[in-house]
């Protein structure tokens, strides 16, 4: 029987301009009156998590910054690992003649070194706004504690970044695509698979107890833990082939659930 639903984020639960369906907010709703909790695991921040939450109605457990921070619904802190410096700055330096928007993120903000529109329509997108900050790299270590570094750009530049960044840093960080707009660099073993081990280790779960939904490449790792994952069906097809079932809205994964009798 399932004792955890996750869900994702951006692509699965959450559309965009922060959209979010009202059938998936029954089902989950309805999840959370049977005793299973939902879990929201995404590349977003903990406050950005604890927002969608607070739309949806319910409570949950929080895997944020794609396993860098992890919560459970009380707010007790259960793991959490952010870059050292020195490897921080390297990547930094490294990708800064990519032709893409660069971001930085610690536990609660978001900064980058110059302004232009492309940090304002990013923004929208998030619960919060960029920080413009030129000395960003001087102060890792010491009043900024970076733990994900984003590039941000249309698919093909994603695509070509993350290749050249996993091959140049893949030793000493986590890549991956995370949308089809974003790499996502991470500290080394950072990912929404560990995040999740972290979390139901606390909770006396087992991985076959576990349910997850989601629609990118971050999400891959999560659907390697559970026999129950569920793909968005516009994901990429290398994606779907990594989880056991395509949906096209959360609600449907937990219809699913139900009619197997894992509820």
């Amino acid at each position: 029987m399932i004792k955890l639903f996750i869900s994702d984020l951006d692509g699965t639960l959450l559309g965009m301009d922060h959209f979010i369906k009202n059938e998936d907010v029954d089902a989950l709703k309805q999840l959370e009156d049977r005793g299973i909790p939902l879990t929201v695991a995404s590349g977003r921040m903990d406050h950005e998590i604890k927002e969608v939450l607070k739309r949806v109605g319910v409570y949950g457990h929080r895997v944020s910054q794609n396993g860098a921070f992890v919560f459970d619904k009380d707010s007790e802190h259960i793991y959490s690992k952010t870059f050292d410096s020195q490897t921080a700055k390297e990547v930094v330096d490294a990708v800064e003649e990519e032709p893409m928007i660069k971001t930085v993120s610690t536990a609660d903000e978001t900064y980058t070194k110059e302004h232009n529109k492309w940090i304002d329509i990013i923004s929208e997108q998030l619960f919060h706004d960029i920080k413009i900050d030129p000395n960003m790299t001087e102060r890792f270590g010491t009043s900024l504690s970076p733990s994900k570094i984003t590039l941000h750009g249309q698919e093909q530049d994603v695509i070509d970044a993350f290749n050249r960044i996993d091959q140049s840093f893949g030793k000493e960080i986590d890549c991956f695509i995370s949308h089809e707009t974003c790499v996502d660099i991470m500290p080394k073993a950072i990912n929404k698979g560990n995040g999740i081990r972290s979390l139901i280790e606390k909770l006396g779960i087992e991985p076959h107890e576990v349910a997850c939904v989601g629609d990118s490449f971050n999400d891959v790792a999560m659907f390697e833990l559970t026999p129950h994952s569920y793909v968005m069906s516009t994901a990429h097809n290398e994606v779907i082939e990594k989880a056991n079932t395509t949906v096209d809205h959360v609600h449907e994964a937990i219809e699913d659930l139900e009619k197997k009798g894992l509820l």
